[in-house]
């Protein structure tokens, strides 16, 4: 039938992702295919660390529910940091998937906002663990939390003042990433040098959604002859895999701080034993799989899937 015919469509080259225009440019699964096939990209690259970020956050959930002995099926809040991780794991894998068919620009774009998400889950979630000792406290960071999730949320001029130092002019007070990243370093949950590696990941995203030439498809030398179709550029690629690994081993820190006791779950050790493959799939295949340095530290002091498991043995 016609339509079975549409991933190579005849009839508008946008529509025909399996055409070939040339070395390692055509349709964008023309493009993914080839790029595995010559050993330019693996799936794995990204989605490994991203599903071990998908399986700590569902056991982070998990130990939630069974802390607060919350019955199954029971309606309950899910606490901000893990909401907002949860919605970032949607835009990982979109991004990733845009990377691997070599739409970089695009793919860099989507993780510019990761960053904040997490943020505004750290404010939350770490006043909720200051607020743990006042159920009025409790109610107010909830009710808090459901306004910014409504777009109505603002800072008290108190906390604004404390934090920005900034007075007397109108400001609409909302939860930004400058406010974030001040807030959290003054209250100690990123050290200076966090803040400082944040602020500059930001710096180098924003140019991706601003008028940069250079971070332009059409401002990049080894661009697709024409927006149908898309070309792979080893130099792109793992640029924006530092970025993507990068943002994943923050969000993997994060987790493991406020939810300490999932590390030594079984889920949890399955999880963490995912990421230690990529140190044998690098060996393995004989390309790079782990460009995020902060990654690869975190990597290279996991125990072994043998010492994970030794204590349930």
């Amino acid at each position: 039938m016609e339509h079975e015919k549409c991933l190579s469509c005849e009839h508008i080259p946008c529509a025909n992702f399996l055409c070939e225009k040339g070395e390692l440019e055509g349709g964008e699964l023309y493009v993914l295919n080839e790029c595995i096939k010559q050993k330019k990209v693996v799936p794995c690259q990204p989605i490994t660390p991203l599903y071990s970020c998908c399986m700590l956050c569902k056991t982070a959930y998990k130990w939630f529910i069974k802390e607060n002995k919350i019955e199954e099926g029971g309606l309950t809040d899910v606490p901000p940091l893990l909401e907002l991780i949860w919605q970032c794991i949607y835009d990982l894998k979109t991004s990733a998937f845009l990377a691997l068919n070599a739409h970089y620009r695009g793919a860099n774009q989507l993780l510019r906002p990761l960053i904040e998400n997490v943020l505004v889950g750290l404010y939350f979630e770490e006043r909720l663990k200051r607020a743990s000792a006042s159920e009025n406290e409790i109610d107010q960071v909830w009710s808090d939390f459901d306004k910014w999730a409504e777009e109505i949320y603002k800072i008290s001029e108190e906390e604004w003042v404390s934090v920005t130092g900034k007075l007397g002019k109108k400001r609409k007070r909302r939860l930004s990433f400058g406010f974030l990243i001040e807030w959290l370093n003054k209250e100690d949950v990123l050290t200076a040098g966090e803040k400082e590696r944040f602020e500059k990941i930001q710096g180098q995203l924003n140019k991706y959604l601003h008028p940069h030439f250079k971070r332009m498809d059409i401002g990049e030398e080894k661009c697709s002859k024409c927006p149908a179709t898309t070309r792979y550029d080893e130099d792109r690629y793992y640029a924006w895999l530092d970025f993507f690994q990068n943002i994943i081993d923050f969000i993997i820190e994060t987790m493991l701080c406020y939810y300490p006791t999932i590390a030594e779950t079984r889920d949890g050790k399955e999880a963490l034993d995912y990421l230690k493959s990529l140190e044998s799939l690098e060996r393995d295949l004989g390309m790079p799989m782990i460009k995020s340095e902060n990654l690869k530290d975190r990597i290279a002091r996991l125990p072994d899937i043998k010492e994970l498991f030794r204590v349930e043995q």
